[in-house]
């Protein structure tokens, strides 16, 4: 099996972060400093970023029926 395909052991993951809702738009933030450090109004492509950085997401938003940009 080729490295780049194996997942991620939990060792690899080199920061904690959350992310929130910011009024219309998501953020990731640095915990527990809550230092905020991406903003997009996407919050699926935060996630893809946080996976492709290996940043252990602790806390996230929860899906909302009614707002597709949570999904």
């Amino acid at each position: 099996m080729s490295s780049s395909l194996k997942p991620y052991s939990p060792k690899a993951f080199t920061r904690k972060v959350s992310i929130r809702r910011d009024r219309e738009d998501f953020v990731v933030a640095y915990q527990p400093e809550d230092v905020v450090v991406f903003r997009n109004g996407n919050s699926q492509a935060l996630r893809k970023l946080c996976l492709q950085l290996r940043w252990d997401i602790i806390s996230d938003v929860m899906p909302e029926p009614n707002d597709p940009k949570t999904w």
